[in-house]
């Protein structure tokens, strides 16, 4: 199908000219793929940077969406009715020798559709509590996931399905689209402040260190616990001219599958909450909806990431966008670092019940410390290295999300990985990898523009 662009308009931008281009398409009206093609279409302008308008004359149209019309660019509706109408989920219905979606009869893949199922994490609607597809704390398994199967987890799929279909469709653009740096999203989950006394004390214990053990039992007297030590970090980011956002439990109650909440009262940490510029919501695994638990904080946000990174898909993105959160950092899996849903930069997740898009923001996490330490057991001095050679894979058109717990910026039980992660700081630094905030996320991928 052959393309013609119209240059739209020329804005100034920081002294350069930037050119936009503008895209007439036609998608068929009331059609089982309506809604799904509307939603990715406008992700992928966004990632391209092109602007696009609907039009209802195909004659004027450069790209058609049109199942009945043999112009068309050519559309799965069996993956969509499959999807929407039977509510099956399961990737193993849709991947069969790679991960992506063939148009029905060819070997020709429907980048589109791809895009569409992966971005969204599809594959783990299926996930019901207590299912084979979940772990023993209800969460959606890694090793049931076609991340897995074809290992393919430190790849930013989703974006080389928008550049093939582009190379296909639309190849104009490619000359004036650009790829954009990758940056970084820094943050701390404040699992416990008054944990070290046990945690360190066994290990003081288990390694014949009586003087650690009497250094704890004085930071214990002296109220001043190993863990809480949110002016410490903060302090090394703005060493290091670098941003990072803190996510905080509001409740001691152990919730289900016996997950622990906080150790700490939220309220009585305002010395430590000064020193955070970003603060978010743990949401705990109790039975506390987010309202309840927004209220117990003693700051506003709306912003979150669900502790033990335990939630199922949609309920999750269900609850998120009923409480009116602007950001969640949730989507990554526990024993693996990489993409949980094969895409580099932050989205608003698709809402099958209205047909749209949610109203927050999802930036997957990508990287964790428990993560290469407790799930892969990679060697300490190796732990920088791996976190770096992900970065290097996915330099451009990437938001790489870095969890480090206040724990693991402590000595003791978690020696060394401080410097481990001081490590991964300069190398942003020597390679000009900028961080971000929550609220730069917020204005740059909420925007429908």
């Amino acid at each position: 199908m052959s393309v013609y662009l119209q240059w739209i308009y020329r804005h100034t931008k920081a002294g350069s000219h930037t050119i936009r281009l503008m895209i007439r398409i036609f998608i068929a009206h009331n059609q089982i793929y309506t809604g799904p093609l509307e939603y990715i279409i406008h992700l992928l302008s966004k990632n391209k940077s092109f602007a696009y308008t609907r039009t209802n004359e195909k004659e004027s149209a450069q790209l058609i969406f049109d199942h009945t019309d043999p112009s068309s660019v050519p559309i799965n509706v069996e993956f969509y009715n499959s999807l929407f109408k039977d509510h099956i989920y399961h990737h193993e219905a849709y991947f069969q020798n790679a991960p992506y979606i063939r148009i029905p009869g060819t070997s020709d893949p429907d980048w589109l559709a791809s895009a569409f199922y992966m971005v969204n994490s599809f594959q783990e609607y299926s996930s019901e509590s207590n299912s084979e597809l979940t772990d023993n704390y209800g969460r959606f398994r890694y090793d049931k996931s076609y991340q897995h199967k074809f290992d393919c987890i430190e790849d930013n799929l989703v974006q080389e399905y928008f550049d093939r279909f582009c190379i296909t469709h639309l190849p104009s653009i490619q000359p004036v689209t650009t790829s954009k740096p990758t940056r970084v999203f820094l943050s701390h989950d404040i699992d416990t402040v008054y944990g070290s006394f046990n945690q360190d004390g066994m290990w003081a214990i288990k390694n014949g260190r009586p003087d650690i053990i009497l250094k704890l039992v004085m930071n214990e007297l002296l109220r001043r616990p190993h863990y809480k030590n949110i002016d410490r970090i903060a302090k090394l980011h703005d060493e290091h001219e670098l941003k990072s956002t803190f996510f905080w439990l509001a409740t001691k109650e152990v919730g289900s599958n016996g997950v622990k909440n906080a150790d700490y009262n939220i309220s009585h940490l305002e010395d430590q909450l000064k020193h955070s510029k970003s603060n978010g919501l743990h949401k705990s695994s109790y039975t506390t909806s987010f309202d309840e638990e927004l209220k117990m904080l003693p700051f506003s946000t709306s912003l979150n990431r669900y502790h033990f990174l335990k939630f199922n898909l949609p309920e999750a993105w269900d609850k998120l966008d009923a409480a009116g959160l602007k950001l969640d950092a949730s989507l990554g899996f526990a024993p693996r670092y990489g993409f949980r849903n094969n895409y580099g930069l932050p989205f608003k997740p698709y809402n099958i019940a209205t047909a749209s898009s949610y109203g927050f923001v999802e930036v997957p996490l990508n990287v964790m410390d428990g993560t290469l330490h407790r799930y892969m057991n990679i060697p300490l001095k190796e732990t920088a290295n791996r976190i770096i050679g992900f970065i290097e894979k996915n330099k451009t058109n990437s938001i790489i999300s870095i969890l480090w717990h206040n724990t693991y910026f402590t000595d003791y039980k978690y020696a060394g990985y401080l410097e481990e992660y001081k490590k991964v700081l300069l190398y942003l630094l020597d390679n000009g990898i900028k961080s971000v905030t929550p609220e730069e996320l917020i204005h740059e991928f909420a925007n429908d523009e």
